[in-house]
């Protein structure tokens, strides 16, 4: 039984707003037990930096404008800040402008003046396009420049543009970003706010948290940062692991008091085949490994290449030619195997700030040269093999020459034939080789993923980055992509064993 005997309820912002309409559980946890919450994520942390620079970026799309400079403590000195300059009519546009209604606090990332009296309220976003999840964002400020008897004419989205191509020099803004009128939209949604500010502050008035079942809302539309603490307890193997699992199968699955795969009956309905064959390993503790795999990978012409790209997409793009997002490979690992079981390691990585994309596409085919399989894991290289001959003509004719019948996808065949419990519904790489090579992992290097490998080249090509700093990312990267291949070549290897 829940207590409701709190006296004060903490005021709410707009991201707090977000976290409530996400999951009743974090924003309780977000205003009273912050504590509980993971480690920072490196690749959430990314989003925000691209976010603020962005943001920073738009601002001039409205020229002649104050930015209010106080920062989330010291709300008060914001709003005072912004009633001023409202009343000011030499001022065009404010920027982070200060408002606080109903004990909501919220700062508005351009509010510019549409005349005297009205203003316009402008969201700023590093998307790429109008999302379904930015409504409550600007309608929750909307709310609240309403309650303070701000007049607002209208209210837009300013994203960025995916069809711009930078051609070089400073950015056309024009071009580079959209503003999209969405005001019709979060007027209607204004009928909304009120019953779920209610509900929320039902919910802040406990002593205690809701009782609330993990589940999609821990990753949809944001990744919680609790989402550890309420999946501390889950069962090793449970139904969520199952692949590609639908919200009806989890009903399903919930309605008959099932939350462990182990426990799911024989014959239960709506299991497709590869879910029925994870229950079926799970629940016997077997691998399963059709021959089929072995038959197909002894196939393979050799010598075999196994090959991996790293590759960034910089919300800004850098290079001429280059749209905002734009998948830039940066780097690539290749261990070629033998016939006689040699093996030979061959690495690229730019180091300089130019772009990438053709010196690396000519050394990446003088090392593969013209015969032997080419082994990647996921169609990821394929597609960075196929961009990178239409960026570069030149070399597009030795390109694709690289995909015609000598590409090989481990990843569909692995996940068609193979499974292990320890693979916990995941055909990843780094889900697959701890389950069938578990001396060989990513804890001794200091970039582990992916996305951290992004982030460090996002710097390394950043002329502003100290020399050291510089030196250390590389040093960093290097052993990072040479450990994927290596894993690759690794579980080959157990495969045909």
């Amino acid at each position: 039984m829940r207590e409701w005997a709190r006296e004060k309820i903490p005021a709410l912002s707009k991201s707090r707003f977000l976290a409530g309409l996400q999951c009743h559980k974090r924003l309780y946890f977000e205003c009273f037990q912050r504590e509980l919450a993971g480690p920072p994520d490196p690749a959430q942390q990314g989003v925000f930096d691209v976010g603020a620079q962005v943001g920073q970026l738009a601002r001039s799309i409205y020229p002649g404008g104050v930015l209010i400079e106080y920062d989330y403590f010291h709300h008060n000195d914001a709003v005072a800040s912004t009633s001023a300059l409202l009343v000011d009519p030499a001022i065009p546009a404010i920027y982070e402008a200060g408002f606080q209604y109903d004990n909501v606090r919220t700062r508005v990332d351009v509010l510019t003046r549409a005349s005297n009296r009205a203003f316009d309220l402008v969201e700023v976003k590093s998307t790429t396009k109008v999302s379904p999840y930015h409504l409550p964002d600007a309608g929750i400020q909307l709310y609240v420049l309403k309650g303070c008897k701000v007049e607002t004419r209208q209210v837009y989205i300013a994203h960025l543009n995916k069809d711009y191509i930078y051609p070089g020099g400073d950015y056309d803004l024009s071009q580079l970003f959209r503003v999209e009128d969405i005001t019709g939209d979060v007027l209607k949604y204004q009928s909304e706010i009120t019953p779920a500010l209610e509900a929320m502050r039902l919910t802040l008035g406990s002593l205690a948290p809701p009782e609330i079942k993990a589940g999609g809302q821990c990753s949809k539309p944001y990744p919680c940062l609790f989402y550890g603490h309420c999946h501390a307890n889950e069962r090793e193997h449970h139904v969520s692991q199952l692949p590609r699992v639908s919200e009806k199968l989890l009903k399903s699955l919930e309605d008959a008091g099932i939350d462990d795969i182990r426990d799911i009956p024989e014959g239960f309905d709506g299991l497709n085949a590869l879910q029925q064959r994870v229950r079926d390993c799970v629940v016997n503790d077997q691998v399963h490994l059709n021959a089929h795999l072995r038959q197909k990978l002894q196939q393979l012409e050799y010598p075999i290449h196994f090959l991996d790209f790293e590759t960034f997409n910089p919300a800004l793009p850098l290079y001429v030619g280059t749209r905002p997002y734009q998948v830039v490979p940066f780097q690539w690992s290749v261990h070629t195997l033998g016939s006689d079981g040699n093996l030979r390691h061959d690495e690229y990585l730019h180091d300089g700030f130019g772009d990438p994309r053709e010196p690396l596409a000519k050394n990446l085919v003088r090392t593969l040269g013209t015969v032997g399989s080419i082994v990647s894991y996921s169609a990821f290289e394929e597609k960075r093999i196929r961009e990178l001959a239409d960026a570069l003509p030149g070399l597009a004719s030795d390109l694709l020459a690289l995909l015609h019948e000598r590409i090989v996808d481990l990843l569909p065949l692995v996940r068609a034939n193979c499974y292990h419990p320890e693979f916990h519904g995941s055909f990843s790489l780094k889900s697959v080789l701890p389950a069938l090579v578990p001396d060989l992992g990513y804890a001794d290097l200091d970039i582990s993923d992916g996305a951290q490998a992004s982030m460090a080249y996002a710097e390394i090509a950043n002329p502003a980055t100290a020399s050291d700093r510089r030196g250390s990312l590389i040093g960093a990267l290097l052993p990072y992509c040479k450990r994927d291949t290596e894993a690759m070549v690794r579980l080959f290897q157990t495969l045909t064993k």
